[in-house]
């Protein structure tokens, strides 16, 4: 069985590395000065070369060759690690194997010394899916590793690893590999191979990876098991799948002209050569984000990959459009790009894209929202005639809730008074439940002090909440009220805080009777008769 491209032509030495040359850098120096660290994180996004880098490294540190600077790639050493057969580097896949026990595996045998190299080299790929467990039995092992030991953890989501893992590794940030960095590497693949690819091929090939070499390879892979003497731009767009200029040319040309019908009959006939309905979603928003680097830069060449001719084209359209007009339709393709993620007719979306933006009247794309489900209730099994159904009558419209006008803070007492009939108001019995003797007494720093008969203060805190959305509505956030229980007469809540046993014998002796009065004929309209 052949190998896959990517695996295939995997790099051996650090000069094959596709990019990442500031993690190069790092590694050549630290291993021609003998200052390895002894534990690294690689962090990056998926086929930056994470564990094709690792290995080298394991290579590098137990390399017996002759080379300047290891590793040679030739040696013993560097061959059986290639071919996976060196005892003393032992790979991990902590998505598959990210239990206790298979850590303690670890944690067992790394105080032995390595079996044949220098250096016993783990390499644990996917590091953030290491169980709590697992992480915690690794933290001493790695924060005091054996001096023989060198641990290379391996994540394409660093911000899951447990912090007091990242501490004790040197943390290398891998990039992704840019479109020329891309094209350079499978030129020389393509050299080596003895495969005649134009540079237009590459370069779609490249746009279409997004940074990642090994989605690179696998296209370029696919690409070249078509058997064409010559690997074209148009051949890549065949194999891909994908559309060519000219048809985005064409759809966005009668998007511009508010023709939805022509562009409903361009995206039939696209995808009637097979075309895939996704693929042309994300390859329209690029033809746009294209629009807009045209639109604003006058050598984009370098930013928009396409020849002379095309970004002559591309201009002479973008010079059609407005800006507004550009932003609106990234934004609702990228939408749209969402949804088609979880749809089943990616190709309604496509067209309801194109009619939307061909409509000049057409709002933003309304998201998908979770509409909640009403229980339903049991069905009566017995058999029951169908009642007949009057038409409903509309109800009436529910009048809108007062606004209260906004007042500024002034006179404590006449803040309070409003306060009270304000509520008073939605509830009648309020002035009863504060006491109609409780008054503002002070008002500073946005906090309004009000005296309450301390047999009333449990119950009118139990009405705080009422209190603070009328005063929300009254003065905005800009007031708070704190309830004291004080002298009714007045003075200040802080100069005659009662202490806890006082306050408890107020409550409990006394209760003043005529206020009790009060109450009871406010609530039940009874006039009650007081002894003296």
């Amino acid at each position: 069985m052949q190998l896959a491209l990517y695996r295939a032509e995997r790099p051996e030495v650090f000069e094959d590395i596709i990019g990442q040359k500031h993690i190069v850098k790092i590694l050549e120096n630290q291993i021609r000065t003998g200052t390895v660290s002894q534990a690294y994180l690689f962090a990056g996004t998926h086929g930056t070369g994470k564990t094709s880098t690792a290995r080298i490294l394991a290579k590098a540190v137990n390399c017996v060759g002759d080379a300047e600077l290891p590793p040679c790639g030739k040696c013993e050493s560097c061959e059986s690690i290639r071919e996976g057969r060196f005892p003393d580097v032992i790979e991990l896949d902590a998505a598959s194997n990210n239990g206790v026990d298979d850590l303690r595996a670890i944690i067992e045998m790394v105080k032995y010394p390595p079996a044949a190299g220098k250096y016993k080299v783990y390499i644990i790929d996917e590091v953030h899916m290491l169980s709590t467990a697992a992480e915690n039995a690794f933290l001493k092992t790695l924060e005091e590793p054996p001096e023989h030991a060198i641990f290379i953890l391996a994540t394409t989501d660093p911000q899951k690893v447990r912090a007091t893992i990242r501490s004790r590794c040197m943390q290398l940030n891998f990039r992704r590999v840019t479109e020329d960095e891309l094209i350079e590497g499978m030129q020389r693949i393509c050299s080596k191979r003895g495969i005649n690819a134009t540079p237009d091929a590459l370069a779609t090939i490249a746009s279409r990876a997004d940074g990642s070499v090994r989605d690179a390879l696998s296209i370029l892979e696919q690409c070249i098991a078509g058997g064409d003497k010559e690997l074209t731009r148009a051949a890549v767009l065949e194999y891909t799948g994908a559309a060519g200029e000219d048809f985005f040319l064409a759809l966005t040309g009668a998007v511009i002209a508010g023709d939805a019908g022509k562009a409903l009959v361009y995206i039939d006939e696209i995808l009637k050569r097979g075309k895939d309905s996704r693929q042309i979603l994300k390859d329209w928003l690029k033809h746009y984000r294209d629009l807009m680097v045209v639109r604003y830069v006058g050598k984009a060449e370098r930013i928009v990959r396409a020849s002379s001719e095309n970004i002559a084209r591309l201009r002479d359209q973008a010079s059609q459009l407005d800006a507004d007009h550009i932003e609106r339709a990234i934004r609702l393709i990228s939408e749209y790009i969402n949804l088609g993620r979880y749809s089943e007719r990616p190709r309604i979306l496509l067209e309801t894209a194109a009619v939307r933006l061909a409509s000049p009247d057409a709002g933003e794309a309304v998201p998908m929202q979770k509409v909640p489900i009403k229980p339903v209730k049991a069905l009566n099994t017995e058999p029951a005639s169908i009642p007949q159904v009057k038409p409903a009558t509309p109800s009436p419209e529910p009048e809108p809730a007062p606004v209260l006008q906004r007042e500024e803070p002034g006179d404590p007492a006449e803040m309070w008074d409003r306060i009270v009939r304000e509520l008073s108001a939605s509830e009648p019995s309020f002035m009863s439940l504060v006491g109609r003797n409780s008054r503002g007494i002070e008002y500073d720093s946005g906090e309004l002090l009000v005296n309450v008969s301390p047999g009333k203060l449990k119950i009118a805190d139990d009405k705080s909440h009422e209190i603070s959305r009328i005063v929300k509505a009254l003065y905005g956030n800009e007031v708070f009220v704190t309830l004291r229980g004080g002298d009714p007469g007045g003075k200040s809540g802080r100069d005659n805080a009662a202490t806890e046993a006082e306050t408890s014998r107020i409550i409990e002796d006394d209760i003043d009777q005529n206020e009790i009065a009060e109450d009871i004929e406010s609530l039940f309209g009874i006039t009650p008769t007081i002894e003296a």
